[in-house]
């Protein structure tokens, strides 16, 4: 019995673990749909604390996901490993984008309370 659980256990340890991998173009046409929606979703700081409508909040995250994996291009690798790879790139492109939001439409910053407040948006 012992020598079962010892072959089992080698058997796990020998198998090799892969990846899912993604090529860098499906995941930049992933990301031009999926930031946009996500961000303008009428729950997020990007609608609660701009004066916008739904489009206008789509419209400028759409120009700012394309600008911001436009500056990135070069740094993503041509396949990425998911998840950890795309996490990692999602978190600078979604960084970049919500920083070129924020200037973008600083004009249209409202007043509310909670928009001055950070940790209301930190997960």
């Amino acid at each position: 019995m012992k020598n079962k659980c010892f072959a089992c256990a080698l058997l796990l340890l020998c198998t090799q673990v892969h990846a899912v991998e993604i090529d860098k173009t499906d995941w930049v046409s992933h990301m031009m749909t999926v930031v946009p929606v996500s961000f303008c979703q009428s729950d997020q700081y990007f609608r609660q604390c701009f004066d916008v409508t739904s489009e206008q909040c789509e419209e400028t995250m759409t120009s700012a996901t394309r600008v911001c994996l436009s500056n990135h291009e070069s740094d993503i690798p041509d396949r990425l490993a998911q998840p950890d790879e795309g996490r990692h790139w999602g978190t600078v492109v979604g960084k970049c984008v919500g920083e070129t939001y924020v200037a973008t439409l600083a004009s249209k910053h409202n007043s509310k309370a909670i928009c001055f407040d950070p940790t209301h948006w930190q997960q």
